[in-house]
């Protein structure tokens, strides 16, 4: 779920270690699975319904341009209600030791069942399986809804070169009530 009342600035987590990560379970009555040729019709209406495209077609244009280099059925992960997929994630790969967790995604109708921390946690567990010891991801302070799951798992803010990325990250204290403020310069 997108926050488009606050300003949309980039913004980049790290989770140190994959240890010790929390485990949400699938509840009935849904299920998982893993990415199958034809699955980018899925992901872009997912990524649509979710905010991220105003149309499915723009999102399958993503999908080509982001995943062709992939191994998508050991990567991307997919919640599904009668095996129709609504909810995905990709434990996508950053270098040869840190993974990144990429596109976290629920279906709007999904939405505040608290679906993403099972998606998150499927992709978390699978990043582990394929040897990554840490992990990235980049999100921005309109999912400051998400950035709360990401926490979660570890997940602590990264200062990269941006100018405004102090300020996104105040903006995603002040709606979460994190302290991302102390993180961040704790990390210093």
């Amino acid at each position: 779920m997108w926050d488009k009342t606050v300003p949309m600035i980039s913004l980049a987590m790290r989770a140190g270690s994959l240890e010790g990560l929390p485990t949400f379970n699938v509840p009935e009555p849904y299920g998982w699975r893993f990415y199958r040729p034809g699955d980018e019709r899925f992901w872009a209406e997912i990524e649509t319904s979710a905010g991220e495209f105003d149309h499915p077609g723009k999102g399958l244009e993503r999908f080509q341009s982001v995943f062709r280099d992939g191994n998508l059925e050991e990567r991307m992960i997919f919640l599904t209600d009668g095996g129709v997929p609504f909810a995905t994630a990709t434990a996508w790969h950053e270098s040869a030791s840190e993974g990144r967790l990429h596109w976290v995604s629920v279906d709007a109708a999904h939405q505040g069942r608290g679906l993403s921390r099972v998606i998150v946690s499927l992709a978390m567990q699978q990043l582990r399986t394929l040897g990554y010891r840490s992990a990235y991801l980049t999100t921005q302070t309109a999912s400051w809804v998400a950035i709360k799951v990401y926490h979660r798992f570890g997940f602590r803010p990264v200062l990269r070169a941006h100018a405004d990325e102090e300020v996104g990250w105040q903006i995603v204290s002040e709606k979460t009530g994190i302290d991302f403020m102390q993180c961040l310069q704790a990390g210093r």
